[in-house]
């Protein structure tokens, strides 16, 4: 079934698109990693189906229900990139006051998580550090015990280590309680132990949603030499090819489709060396759209 549905969903600001036509399902249980360089459209996107900002064409339907739905709000845990709280209310209070506007607010769980991450209730959000601030917004989120989980840049702030254990709890959430995750995020390395499925966003165009375990399979670097007199050109022809890269007499092909096949074509070239390796998702990105992006 699925969780998120958007058909053809657009925004534009002052004559910019800044989300151009995304059609995307999300099934129920799926964590979808949602990746791409900065202004690519990821935050847009997802405060249009939080019911943050209105669409300019298109529509999308969250837990079957019309973006920023009042009834599906109880259901949906959200940590925005910047989380805003009144800065003068103390930790426990911000917890009071959310407690009020969700039907299935758990208390025990505020209780359990805020041992797990040593959060001081005393304290007014004005003192916290920005990762602070960002694992009270995940307990807030996590409180409602979600179908969905919504989180844009939630690491944003946070040291390595409390990073894992933000992703910890993430994968703990998943399992016990079968929730479904949107995540952006620009780690993509700690994608690879989370994510079912990646899609991938540039200039506000979806460029690909795949399983990760297809972009593992499939998108791969071949390294090869050849005898003197083999065409550079020719070489990079091939389908599939995203990249050639030529150090000496040694060619590196990345490549995005049938690797075992394209192994088998450069055989015909009578290689002197060829090898196959996987591509990190930093790679995959990298090589997707183009190294002078940042994520």
């Amino acid at each position: 079934m699925p969780v998120i549905e958007m058909q053809g969903l657009t925004k534009c600001f002052a004559g910019v698109t800044a989300v151009d036509a995304v059609n995307l399902t999300v099934s129920e249980g799926t964590v979808l990693g949602l990746v791409g360089p900065n202004g690519a459209g990821k935050t847009t996107t997802i405060k249009m189906l939080m019911g943050l900002l209105l669409p300019t064409a298109g529509s999308a339907t969250v837990l079957n229900r019309a973006m920023g739905d009042a009834a599906a709000r109880h259901y949906i845990g959200y940590v925005p990139d910047t989380p805003r709280m009144y800065p003068w209310f103390r930790v426990e209070e911000i917890l009071f006051l959310c407690s009020g506007f969700y039907e299935n607010w758990d208390w025990d769980r505020v209780d359990y998580l805020q041992a797990k991450f040593h959060l001081p209730l005393d304290k007014r959000i004005r003192s916290l550090s920005r990762g602070m601030t960002t694992m009270v917004a995940l307990m807030i989120a996590l409180a409602v015990h979600p179908r969905l989980l919504i989180l844009d840049e939630p690491t944003a702030g946070l040291d390595p280590i409390k990073q894992r254990e933000f992703f910890q709890l993430v994968l703990e959430e998943v399992a016990a309680e079968g929730t479904t995750v949107l995540l952006s995020t620009h780690h993509l390395g700690d994608l690879e132990s989370l994510a079912d499925q990646v899609a991938l966003m540039q200039e506000g165009k979806l460029v690909f949603c795949r399983e990760l375990e297809e972009i593992k399979q499939n998108f791969r670097r071949i390294q090869a030499a050849f005898p003197q007199g083999q065409s550079e050109e020719e070489l990079s022809q091939f389908p599939g090819v995203l990249a050639t890269e030529k150090r000496g007499n040694i060619y590196s092909f990345i490549i995005d489709r049938e690797p075992e096949q394209m192994m088998a074509r450069l055989k015909t070239y009578s290689p002197t060396f060829i090898e196959m390796m996987a591509l990190s998702l930093d790679e995959v990105f990298y090589y997707t759209v183009g190294g002078e992006h940042d994520v």
